[in-house]
């Protein structure tokens, strides 16, 4: 079996697809048929069953998919390690970030991390928290992000910073004007503008307002911090959102963050994360240093 014949059929498994491991894969359609073919051949078995425009593992090609997808870990963990014996800290890294995180945080510690190892192939991959935690597992980035991750076998956490959360307003409205922290019981009857459903923010505001016994008065539901901060603007509601999110605004006279009083799940933990068993580069671990010293500046 060759390496490259693995890489397609891992592929090929992953997507459920010929069509797309091949765009995925830079290759022909009948390129990627061929070499699952090939290794079909070679084993004397099928692997994956045609059903339309989709494919199905075999019980041969489950087992073999457990195989070729250490194998292909493996191979890049000796690739990485004989790379960063000859060129130090020269390599490659993949990053997954919470949304947050990606937005408000990671462009300045990048651009550290760029100017200490220009040699560095980074790239960067958002989404909610628990998309993120799904990239590491699946060892489709080398590290992830998250906020408040909840332990799980095989990943490593290390904890890197609290946030605090807090209720954000338009200038001009009356929680605004109080000079004393605002408490969760004054939110009640005031319209929310929160993250849909499902994200972790919308989860972490769901739970501290609950445990404060306020009653949501939802009067908006987005999919991103920028949409909230602009209906805040626009005074349609007010809002819960990590204070980091918001230092532009509150710096230029448009929007005021303020604490909430007597609420400890207002700060939330922010943490980097890794597969226990995934091989951790000169350029990885580097990367990891910054992340702890900048973040604890910040905290």
């Amino acid at each position: 079996m060759e390496l490259r014949q693995l890489k397609t059929f891992e592929a090929v498994a992953r997507l459920q697809s010929f069509t797309r491991a091949a765009e995925e894969l830079f290759l022909t359609q009948p390129a990627v048929t061929r070499q699952v073919a090939a290794l079909e051949a070679e084993l004397h078995t099928r692997l994956l069953e045609r059903l339309g425009r989709k494919v199905a593992f075999t019980q041969s090609g489950q087992v073999l998919y457990s195989y070729a997808t250490e194998i292909l870990r493996l191979s890049e963990e000796a690739h990485r390690s004989v790379t960063d014996i000859n060129a130090g800290a020269a390599g490659k890294i993949s990053v997954g970030a919470n949304n947050t995180t990606a937005t408000y945080l990671l462009p300045a510690i990048l651009g550290k991390f760029r100017s200490q190892f220009p040699a560095v192939e980074l790239s960067v991959h958002s989404g909610v928290s628990s998309r993120v935690v799904e990239m590491v597992a699946d060892n489709v980035v080398d590290m992830g992000l998250v906020a408040y991750f909840a332990p799980r076998k095989g990943i490593v956490e290390v904890p890197l910073a609290e946030y605090a959360t807090g209720v954000v307003v338009y200038p001009e409205h009356p929680l605004a004007l109080e000079s004393e922290p605002v408490s969760a019981v004054q939110l009640e009857g005031s319209p929310l503008i929160l993250m849909e459903q499902g994200t972790n923010l919308r989860s972490y505001v769901d739970r501290l307002l609950s445990s404060a016994g306020v009653a949501e008065q939802v009067a908006l539901e987005l999919d991103n911090v920028e949409a909230i901060k602009k209906m805040v603007e626009a005074r349609l509601g007010i809002s819960l959102l990590p204070f980091i999110s918001v230092q532009a605004e509150v710096q230029a006279g448009r929007l005021s963050a303020l604490p909430l009083a007597g609420v400890p799940a207002a700060q939330r933990r922010l943490s980097a994360i890794y597969r226990r068993d995934k091989y951790l580069s000169a350029a990885l671990r580097a990367f990891l240093g910054l992340l702890q010293q900048e973040m604890g500046q910040q905290e």
